[in-house]
């Protein structure tokens, strides 16, 4: 059934106040859930990840140097507002979760679907080119590089295409203008080197790089 203009506003009101007092708690949590270590989700998880070993911030948790690297990392603006349009695109909304693309893509230069999962703990280093398709999915504490796409492999007169969306194993790491096209799984831990094209599975722990790209390093061996 139809809902009238007043009607859907007021379900569009509803539900961005439920997302503002979303937000709210999960700012008044961070704190406690980094010092306490507890199992991150979605923004907590990223916001985590910023104190961890590799991080941007140092020291104990705090909440103002969360809040100004939220303000002025591009990488993190982009995750922050990719979990914004999800948690309304996973709650049946489209068009706006699109409209937040676009402007997430505007702002940071990083072009997330809605569709797209990502894990917590993700880090985007530099924004600019990063493409992340409709089906991709990235565990947790993925390192990604700045010109990295994730996306389908269409049909071509070359090529016949295939279904499917990359999978980012955790841990994974994506350098500098990585490509990874159709139904690929990169396993936890791989890496994978700057400017290479993936087109097959990476296993967990390998490191991969080349055009197309080739497991060079197995874990365990030199």
């Amino acid at each position: 059934m139809d809902l009238s203009p007043g009607e859907a506003e007021r379900d569009l009101v509803r539900m961005l106040r439920d997302l503002a007092r979303n937000a709210a708690q999960t700012l008044g949590n961070l704190v406690d859930a980094v010092s306490r270590g507890r199992e991150p989700e979605g923004l907590l998880g990223d916001i985590k990840a910023l104190f961890s070993e590799g991080g941007t911030l140092r020291g104990p948790a705090d909440l103002r140097q969360a809040v100004r690297v939220l303000l002025v990392k591009p990488g993190v603006q982009a995750l922050l507002l990719y979990r914004l349009y999800r948690w309304l695109h996973v709650r049946g909304l489209r068009l706006l979760p699109e409209i937040l693309a676009r402007l997430n893509y505007f702002l940071t230069g990083a072009e997330i679907d809605p569709g797209a999962e990502i894990g917590p703990g993700c880090r985007i280093w530099h924004t600019a080119g990063v493409t992340i398709g409709r089906g991709g999915k990235i565990g947790r504490d993925v390192w990604i590089r700045h010109n990295v796409t994730l996306g389908g492999r269409g049909a071509s007169p070359f090529d016949p295409g295939e279904e499917g969306y990359p999978r980012v194993g955790d841990g994974a790491i994506l350098y500098t203008g990585v490509t990874v096209l159709g139904n690929v799984e990169i396993g936890p831990g791989a890496v994978i080197g700057a400017h290479s094209l993936v087109l097959d599975d990476v296993p967990a722990g390998s490191l991969a790089y080349g055009v197309p790209a080739k497991v060079v390093k197995r874990p365990g061996r030199h």
